[in-house]
């Protein structure tokens, strides 16, 4: 709309609380049950990594919901955008998709949990500039936005963004497949989506980070006995230096975060005994929300709290 048409506008006319109420009633959830998962949505995300958070219960919190964003699997991807079809209007890149993780296909990302109501409702902020600018502030400074372990989709999903409406963004939710698990193409995909996430050219302006580690334990009582790495263990050692933890080294370079959540992604694993690499994986877990907890918050935090 141009500008002069938009000044006539009965609906800019409207004091600006009016609009956010408005604009809130649109884009954002009224109730719990609308941040769940579409059903048919959640089975084409891409199998590649195991989701640790694909479900969210009916206390789930409007006030700032989580959208979930999550690669499309390749094959639903060039059933979605054939080449008779359309092409998307999000940015494509590749994954590695076969069983072994050694094929590489095209594909996209979607938002498992945006409503059909907000799908539509979106519309609203192609209407004009200020428009935009009003919405954009609103949902996404309102949402965290949740990739789980499929940090490949971070770049072109922020990417994506208008620079103003990635400028509004505030918080993230990642999981990190660390230690025993990590691969040559996870340290990979991992630096890309945390060198993204903290560069200042980027315009991010993150103040909350969730973020959730697999952790290893041979049983339910698999931890119990188990030496936990203090928060001096890792002020000490040299990150750089320890094999299976140079990982860390990106997390180190957020800046400004409000608030950090730090939690243990808990899955069994082989007892401690098997190798010294598992009895290793098994005391950093132990220790994820405890010594490593309080060393990230003593390092990322600019007052404020760790949870």
């Amino acid at each position: 709309m141009p500008p002069q048409r938009a000044q006539e506008s009965p609906f800019l006319r409207l004091p600006a609380e009016i609009r956010l109420q408005i604009y809130g009633l649109l884009l954002l959830p009224q109730r719990a049950k609308d941040l769940l998962p579409s059903l048919g949505i959640e089975h084409s995300s891409t199998k590649d990594y195991f989701d640790y958070e694909t479900k969210q219960d009916c206390s789930a919190n409007v006030s700032h919901p989580t959208l979930m964003i999550r690669t499309l699997d390749p094959d639903h991807y060039t059933q979605r955008y054939s080449p008779d079809k359309p092409a998307p209007i999000r940015s494509r890149y590749s994954v590695r998709c076969d069983r072994f993780r050694s094929a590489c296909k095209s594909t996209t990302y979607l938002c498992l949990n945006a409503s059909s109501r907000l799908q539509s409702s979106v519309a609203i902020m192609r209407s004009n500039k200020q428009i935009h600018f009003e919405c954009a502030d609103l949902l996404y400074s309102s949402s965290t936005f949740d990739f789980d372990t499929h940090v490949e989709a971070i770049v072109p999903f922020f990417s994506d963004l208008t620079p103003f409406a990635r400028s509004s963004i505030r918080g993230v939710r990642v999981v990190k497949r660390a230690l025993a698990y990590d691969k040559e193409f996870d340290r990979c995909e991992w630096s890309t989506a945390l060198r993204y996430l903290t560069s200042p050219s980027t315009g991010l302006a993150l103040r909350k980070l969730e973020l959730g580690i697999v952790a290893g334990r041979p049983g339910d009582n698999g931890w119990d006995g188990v030496p936990t790495y203090s928060a001096d263990y890792f002020r000490d050692c040299t990150i750089d230096g320890e094999e299976g933890m140079e990982w860390i080294r990106h997390l180190l370079q957020f800046k400004g975060l409000q608030e950090l959540v730090v939690k243990a992604v808990v899955e069994h694993c082989p007892p401690a005994t098997n190798s010294s690499a598992m009895a290793k994986y098994v005391r950093f877990s132990a220790s994820v929300e405890e010594g490593f907890k309080e060393f990230l918050s003593s390092r990322l935090l600019d007052g404020g709290v760790a949870e």
